[in-house]
């Protein structure tokens, strides 16, 4: 996966499931590893690191990936993920 381009769909929820917000994070994968995570370098230049769930990432189908909160378009990415961060339960 390393210099691959990866899109990746993040939902994050409260301990309920309640939505919390989305985010979609595109880039190059600079570097996977099981403790520290997948590494993606954004177009900014920015870095993101992504859970290391290799069973939530695909193959991606050909084709223009519209992000949704910008006029930013993905076009042929290498993989796609889909990701659910669940908040834990703080008492």
């Amino acid at each position: 996966m390393v210099g691959c381009t990866l899109l990746a769909g993040l939902t994050y929820v409260d301990h309920d499931n309640q939505l919390l917000r989305r985010q979609q994070v595109f880039g190059t994968v600079v570097s996977v590893d099981r403790q520290a995570g997948i590494l993606v370098r954004q177009e900014t230049g920015d870095d993101f690191t992504i859970a290391p769930v290799l069973d939530a990432i695909e193959p991606a189908q050909p084709g223009i990936y519209q992000l949704a909160d910008e006029d930013t378009a993905v076009e042929d990415p290498d993989f796609t993920a889909l990701l659910t961060i669940r908040a834990p339960l703080r008492s």
